[in-house]
């Protein structure tokens, strides 16, 4: 079983608006409202990929009602806290003329230490039958940016595997909690690692860096593939994965279908080079359809063979 963490659930309303330009009135050509959140994201991926998946995380308000609700006609199964303060609702705007995409996210609920704890119990609980607990997206208000920290320690005991795909302080604090495994995006590892890329070495080279800090594998999700530092026969080994970009429809939530195509593989006892071709093409294949979390298996599958997949030389500072 595979658990998704999503503290800080939403209704994501994703709408299609050519020629878009602020302070005027406009129509959809296209729009879409699902239940979100990164964690709710890569459990709808993991989903249609046939993987055992419960979402869990906070739901407060009508809108939590509505986010549990989405999740239960979509099959996937949840077991959510229930939180005195209403779930947000995030807008994204997609120009298709232009491929640009704007996204509003509203900054959420506060969240209470006793449902903190709550929470911490629930989760505790249902691990004892996963493989592995992911810990994706934004912490709500109120709560401490130590908590995925504290709950990666938490679940060290059981025997399962971690993973964290977050921001900011939270990402800093995690990282040294040693998870399994974190992916950031080049952005969330920039700010991570306290300085911009500007070239490929860079990039790799912060691959390292980021392992360095705690994780024992890090993978960075980018727009055509990732870079990724992970363990093989319990040697560090640096790669990188590269697909030929498409012609996107939305990027939003490529890189939560990435994470939960390499996980999905991984469960599956996969080597890592397929874990990684397999994590590149859906999140290629997501890039093809409006909303979040929703691709194509038979198509993801298709594409790995898309995937160009080379080792890289570690520096010799993290090697």
């Amino acid at each position: 079983m595979i658990i998704t963490v999503t503290l800080n659930a939403a209704i994501d309303k994703s709408l299609a608006v050519p020629n878009f330009r602020l302070g005027r009135r406009h129509r959809t050509v296209d729009q879409r409202t699902m239940a979100g959140g990164k964690g709710v994201n890569i459990a709808r991926t993991l989903k249609s990929l046939g993987q055992p998946v419960i979402a869990t995380g906070f739901a407060g308000g009508s809108t939590g009602t509505h986010i549990v609700e989405q999740l239960t006609q979509e099959s996937i199964l949840n077991d959510f806290v229930r939180i005195r303060e209403e779930s947000r609702t995030n807008t994204s705007v997609l120009d298709p003329t232009s491929g640009q995409q704007t996204e509003i996210n509203e900054r959420g609920p506060s969240v209470s230490a006793q449902e903190v704890e709550l929470f911490r119990d629930k989760l505790l609980y249902l691990a004892r039958g996963a493989a592995i607990v992911v810990f994706a997206g934004s912490l709500p208000r109120r709560v401490e940016p130590d908590l995925y920290a504290s709950l990666v320690r938490d679940l060290e005991r059981l025997d399962v595997i971690t993973v964290v795909d977050t921001d900011g302080e939270p990402l800093r604090q995690a990282v040294r909690a040693e998870p399994d495994l974190v992916s950031p995006n080049v952005l969330e590892a920039e700010e991570l690692v306290g300085h911009e890329f500007s070239s490929e070495e860079d990039r790799s080279h912060a691959v390292g860096e980021i392992a360095a800090l705690g994780a024992r594998e890090a993978i960075m999700t980018l727009s055509d593939g990732c870079f990724a530092q992970v363990l093989v026969d319990g040697q560090k080994v640096l790669k990188r994965a590269r697909i030929e970009p498409r012609e996107p429809v939305a990027r939003s939530g490529s890189g939560d279908a990435f994470l939960a195509g390499y996980l999905a593989a991984r469960y599956e006892g996969r080597p890592p080079d397929q874990c990684l071709r397999f994590g590149v093409a859906c999140g290629a294949d997501s890039t093809a359809r409006l909303g979040a979390g929703l691709i194509d298996a038979r198509e993801a599958r298709r594409l790995m063979g898309d995937v160009e997949l080379t080792v890289v030389k570690l520096p010799a500072e993290v090697s």
